[in-house]
């Protein structure tokens, strides 16, 4: 489809819509305006993305398109960015694939705790043939998105809160943690004996300062680009959950242009992935060397990890059956 036609199907047969997702054509309508959104910070990976992204989508589609990013959750935190992604009202955008359970569970073994061996295992585990024509299919179906990629932000998270050191699940009893409002992650909080605090990314940073949750769970460059480290003293090493935040395009948006485009998005994202992950992983020693200053950070012995890890592990029985069997099973052989 030509940009011509592309503009006539906006402009005819789906005004509404198009109008709704905030389609803008230039003085001269040489190009539609593309809106991007995310919820990061300058120097974080997911900023970086989508930076690099646009950038190189702008130079290289020769004006037909230009892609607007609006960063630091100008449009929303994660879950309005996912909802605008499926209604139209954002044409690209990402999230955490923590996040996507309210529009798909394309994602849902990926909740798991302890699921994810290390990073690289993560990485093959995505880059599988399998498991990411699963993720493509579901996420169109379910989410009305297409599927650009999966960019790192940060490992591992870490098991941050204000009030006291944690060794073990023990330490954690009575305790208030925000957690994300999908129940494998509430699930994973009170198998350790603490009391899960559902709650918006947009109100987590005023509710840990007011003390209406305790702590969270978070990666280094988050804990340090969104400024938990003002209030946080204490941290441990868990190395419960790994996520990555998924970069994606509104289906219809994706449809609605020509093959040539296409392609100059999918290189573009490829590029992008590479400089943000690569920046991804050679900050992660940077920002906990910022974070010792203000955080206390605790790794626990073997047999203190044992214990962290037997305890999460009942949550897979609990949720087995709303998760597709093949895709976690082929995750664990991919692994292997």
């Amino acid at each position: 489809m030509n940009l011509k036609t592309l503009y006539r199907t906006f402009a005819i047969g789906l005004v509404g819509a198009a109008l709704s997702a905030g389609t803008v054509l230039s003085g001269d309508a040489s190009a539609a305006e593309l809106r991007v959104a995310h919820s990061s910070n300058p120097g974080q990976s997911v900023y970086i993305y989508w930076d690099e992204f646009a950038k190189r989508v702008n130079e290289r589609a020769g004006g037909e398109i230009e892609l607007a990013v609006f960063p630091s959750g100008q449009l929303g935190g994660d879950e309005q960015i996912q909802r605008g992604l499926k209604a139209g009202t954002v044409h690209f955008g990402s999230g955490s694939s923590s996040n996507m359970g309210i529009v798909s569970d394309a994602y849902a073994w990926g909740d798991l705790p302890y699921v994810f061996k290390s990073p690289e295992d993560a990485e093959k585990v995505f880059n599988d043939e399998v498991i990411s024509q699963y993720i493509s299919d579901k996420m169109r179906a379910d989410a009305g998105t297409v599927v650009l990629g999966h960019v790192e932000v940060g490992g591992f998270r870490i098991l941050i809160n204000t009030q006291r050191e944690l060794k073990t699940p023990g330490d954690v009893s009575g305790m208030k943690f925000r957690m994300l409002s999908n129940p494998i992650d509430q699930a994973l909080l009170s198998s350790w004996g603490g009391n899960p605090v559902a709650m918006p990314w947009s109100e987590t940073f005023v509710s840990i300062e007011q003390g209406v949750a305790d702590g969270l769970q978070l990666q280094p460059q988050a804990i340090a680009g969104f400024g938990f480290d003002k209030m946080i003293r204490y941290g441990t090493h868990t190395k419960t959950l790994m996520t990555v935040h998924v970069a994606q395009i509104n289906a219809d948006t994706w449809d609605g242009l020509s093959p040539e485009l296409q392609k100059i998005m999918t290189d573009a994202s490829a590029e992008a992935l590479k400089i943000a992950n690569d920046a991804d992983r050679a900050d992660a020693a940077q920002f906990m060397d910022q974070l010792a200053g203000n955080i206390s950070f605790y790794t626990p012995t073997e047999q203190e990890f044992e214990e962290w890890r037997a305890a999460a592990l009942t949550v897979w029985d609990k949720f087995r059956d709303k998760i597709d069997a093949d895709v976690l099973n082929r995750v664990v052989e991919v692994q292997q």
